[in-house]
């Protein structure tokens, strides 16, 4: 099973996600914006300091996968991916950055190099090469990263409900070897066989 994702400040727990920093004397804040009182930003802190060390952007959707983390944002074909090694983040700040293009990509599995350290990286996004003869149908494909292995499959269990453009849309995933369990805006938690994802 994939690790647990965090979507903030949607599907995020800050002391589920704080649990899982202080093994590495880390920890975390959120900030809010002065007028709505929303969540801003999250703030990540040595254990018992004010200094932030990183600041992940609203929006973002996290992971951790061994001693690093994980954050990215998507957008139409697009996805920013950051990885931070917590163990430097004290001292040393390591941290790389991919964008991956996912226009350069046909539907199915291809090869990649994103310069990740990441075993299986499970989320969604919209790619317009995905098309039906309903105007009202999403275009949302689950991305599974693998090393150098990219795989896209289309969401047509999601995209043939309709959805709902910037109100409904899916969040988080965890995937086994068959199945993917999912968390979405305004819609149930879901559970998907893979093959049967792509109807």
């Amino acid at each position: 099973m994939t690790p647990t994702q965090y979507c903030f400040p949607y599907f995020f727990t800050l002391q589920a996600f704080n649990k899982e920093l202080s093994s590495f004397n880390l920890a975390s804040s959120v900030t809010y914006d002065k007028k709505s009182q929303m969540p801003e930003s999250l703030l990540l802190t040595e254990q018992r300091s004010t200094d932030v060390l990183l600041t992940v952007p609203f929006g973002a959707t996290l992971m951790f996968e061994s001693d690093k983390l994980f954050y990215w944002k998507t957008d139409t074909n697009l996805i920013d991916i950051v990885q931070v090694e917590l163990s430097t983040l004290i001292e040393d700040p390591e941290v790389r950055n991919t964008k991956i293009d996912l226009s350069k990509f046909e539907l199915g599995s291809s090869n990649i190099r994103t310069y990740l350290d990441v075993n299986q990286l499970v989320t969604y996004t919209r790619k317009d090469s995905v098309t039906y003869n309903q105007d009202y149908y999403e275009n949302y494909v689950i991305v599974i990263i693998e090393r150098e292995r990219i795989n896209l499959i289309p969401f047509d269990w999601f995209n043939k409900t309709g959805g709902d453009y910037g109100y409904v849309w899916p969040a988080t995933a965890r995937l086994d070897e068959v199945r993917l369990y999912g968390q979405g805006m305004r819609m149930a938690n879901f559970t998907v066989e893979l093959d049967k994802a792509c109807l």
